[in-house]
C-alpha cells in the first residue's frame, strides 16, 4: 500500500472515531447537559484519553524500529515480544491499581470541586482498569505496525467509539452517570481485542517472559523511551492544567469546554491528519539525502496548504459559534445556559486551529532532522505561556480565558519553533507563502462580508437550513475569491481533485 493510500485510510477511520466521540459528547450533554454530573465525567475521563494518545506513539517510536531491524536480519521478533508483553502489562497493571487506590488524591490535584468529588472518584476508579488496555493496545498496535498492517490499529479506535455509545447507551439507565466511566473502559478493551486475530495471523503467542537480564534491545528501548514519554506527557499537561481551572470556575465549565474543544478537533482530524501523515516521511527522506531546499518547499506548501484551508474554519467558528453549538447539542438537559456556556469558548478555541496545525507539522520537520530535544524544550514553555495566559485571562473572561489561553500557547509555540528551525536550516518559507497569506487573508475577510450581509435573509430558515446554506455559500465564495485573486496553490488543489475525479485519465 503507498504512502498516500495508507495515509488516506488512516484519516478516514481517525475521522470516524472523531465523529463517535463527538456523537459520544452529545449523548452526554443529552443527558447531563453542562452539570456537575458530566463535569465529573470530562475530568475522570482526561485521564484514560490521555493515555490513549500518548501510550501507543511512545511505544511505536521505539518498538518499531527494534523489530524492523531484526526482521531485516532474519531474526524471530516472538522472544522480544514476550519480553515487552511482560514489561508492559506489569507497568500498566501496576498503575491502574495504584490508580484506583488514589483516586481520591488524583481527583483533587485535578481539581475537582466539593460537589463534583465523589462523582470523579467513582469514575476514576471505573476507568483505571483501561490503564491495562491502552497498554495492551499500544504495543499490539506497535507490532501490526513493523508489520507494515496500519488497518486493524486505527479500526480499534472506531470499535472503541461505538462500543462506548452502545454501552453508555445501556449502562447509564442501569447505573447513572458511573456508566459513563464502565462505558469508557469497555470502549478501550474493544480497542485492544480487535487487534488480537492480526497478532495471531504473524505468528504471536503471547506469553510472559522475565529474562530481562542482558537483553541489550530492551535496555536501548528503555533508554529511549523515557525521553520521548516526557516530550509527550509535556505536550498533554495543558489538558490537565485545563481541567484543573475550570474546575475552579464552578459546574458547567468543565463539560463547555470538552464540548467546545470536540467541535474543534473536527476540523483538525480532517485537515491536519491529511497532511503531517504523509508529509513526515517525505521531509525524512530529503533530510536524509541531503536535500535540505526541496524539504523546505515541502514544508511551505504544507504549512500554506493549512493555512488556506483552515482561516475560513477560523472565521466560520467565530461567526456561526452560536448555531453550530444549537445544532449539535441542544437537546434534552442542554438548554440555553449550556449554549451559552459552550459557544462562549469555541470561537477561542478556534483562533488556536492553525497554531495547532502549524505547529504539528514543524515539529515532525524537527523529528525528520532527528532533533526531538527542540520540540520537549518548546512544550515546556508552551505549559509556562498557557498558565500565564489563563492567570491573565480569566478573571476578564470566565472559562473563555482558558480557550484562548490555549490558542495564545499553541500560536507562540508555532512561532518560537519556526523562528528555531529557521535559524537551523536557513528561511523554511519564501516571498510566495506571504502572498498566499495576504490572499487567504482577503479571501476570508470577503467570506466574512457575504456572510454577514445574507444573514439578515437566511436567519429566518430552520436552524440546520441556516447553516447549510451559510457555510455552503461561505465557502464557495471564499474559494471563487482566491480563485479570483490568482492563489496558484487553488489551481493546483483544483487540477488534483479533477485528476481524482477521472480516473481514465490516469492510465
Amino acid at each position: 500500500m503507498s504512502i498516500f493510500k495508507t495515509a488516506s485510510m488512516i484519516v478516514a477511520l481517525t475521522l470516524i472515531g472523531r465523529l463517535l466521540g463527538f456523537f459520544r459528547n452529545v449523548y452526554v450533554s443529552n443527558l447531563y447537559g453542562t452539570s456537575a454530573a458530566s463535569d465529573a465525567f470530562y475530568t475522570a475521563v482526561t485521564i484514560p484519553q490521555t493515555l490513549f494518545l500518548v501510550v501507543p506513539g511512545a511505544i511505536n517510536a521505539v518498538l518499531i524500529p527494534t523489530m524492523r531491524g531484526l526482521m531485516e536480519k532474519e531474526e524471530r521478533t516472538g522472544v522480544l515480544y514476550n519480553k515487552v508483553l511482560t514489561v508492559v502489562f506489569a507497568a500498566f497493571l501496576a498503575m491502574a491499581v495504584l490508580g484506583v487506590v488514589f483516586a481520591r488524591e488524583i481527583a483533587w490535584l485535578m481539581g475537582a470541586q466539593e460537589n463534583t468529588l465523589e462523582m470523579t472518584v467513582d469514575m476514576l476508579r471505573w476507568m483505571w482498569p483501561s490503564a491495562v488496555f491502552i497498554g495492551l493496545a499500544g504495543l499490539w498496535s506497535s507490532v501490526c505496525n513493523a508489520h507494515q498492517h496500519f488497518f486493524t490499529p486505527t479500526l480499534g479506535t472506531v470499535a472503541n467509539g461505538a462500543l462506548v455509545i452502545v454501552s453508555m447507551y445501556l449502562l447509564v439507565p442501569l447505573y447513572g452517570p458511573d456508566g459513563l466511566a464502565m462505558a469508557t473502559t469497555l470502549g478501550y478493551l474493544a480497542a485492544m481485542l480487535t487487534m488480537l486475530p492480526t497478532l495471531r495471523r504473524f505468528g504471536y503467542r503471547h506469553r510472559l517472559s522475565f529474562a530481562w537480564k542482558e537483553d541489550e534491545a530492551l535496555r536501548s528501548m528503555g533508554e529511549r523511551v523515557v525521553p520521548i514519554l516526557i516530550g509527550a506527557v509535556v505536550s498533554q499537561a495543558t489538558t490537565f492544567l485545563e481541567r484543573g481551572f475550570a474546575n475552579g470556575l464552578g459546574a458547567g465549565n468543565v463539560s463547555a469546554l470538552a464540548n467546545a474543544n470536540q467541535i474543534v478537533q473536527m476540523p483538525m482530524a480532517i485537515f491536519v491528519g491529511a497532511f503531517t501523515l504523509p508529509l513526515f516521511p517525505l521531509l525524512a527522506s530529503h533530510v536524509k539525502r541531503g536535500e535540505m531546499d526541496q524539504m523546505k518547499q515541502i514544508l511551505q506548501k504544507g504549512l500554506a496548504y493549512l493555512l488556506i484551508l483552515l482561516l475560513p474554519v477560523t472565521a466560520g467558528l467565530i461567526l456561526y459559534a452560536e448555531p453550530i453549538v444549537r445544532l449539535a447539542f441542544q437537546r434534552g438537559e442542554f438548554g440555553e445556559l449550556s449554549v451559552a456556556l459552550t459557544a462562549w469558548a469555541l470561537p477561542f478555541y478556534g483562533l488556536g486551529l492553525y497554531g495547532m496545525a502549524a505547529r504539528d507539522l514543524i515539529t515532525r520537520a524537527f523529528y525528520a532532522l532527528d532533533n526531538t530535544r527542540t520540540p520537549v524544550v518548546v512544550g515546556v514553555i508552551g505549559i509556562a505561556v498557557y498558565a500565564v495566559a489563563n492567570w491573565l485571562l480569566i478573571p476578564w473572561m470566565g472559562h473563555g480565558g482558558i480557550a484562548l489561553g490555549m490558542a495564545v500557547s499553541v500560536l507562540f509555540q508555532s512561532v518560537l519553533l519556526f523562528a528555531l528551525l529557521w535559524r537551523k536550516v536557513g528561511a523554511p518559507i519564501n516571498r510566495s507563502f506571504v502572498w498566499t497569506a495576504l490572499r487567504t487573508l482577503a479571501a476570508c475577510a470577503v467570506m466574512s462580508g457575504g456572510i454577514l450581509l445574507a444573514d439578515a435573509w437566511l436567519s429566518a430558515l430552520p436552524l440546520w437550513c441556516y447553516l447549510l446554506l451559510g457555510v455552503t455559500g461561505g465557502a464557495l465564495l471564499y474559494f471563487a475569491a482566491l480563485f479570483a485573486l490568482r492563489e496558484p496553490l487553488v489551481a493546483e488543489l483544483v487540477q488534483k481533485l479533477r485528476r481524482r475525479s477521472t480516473p481514465a485519465a490516469n492510465r
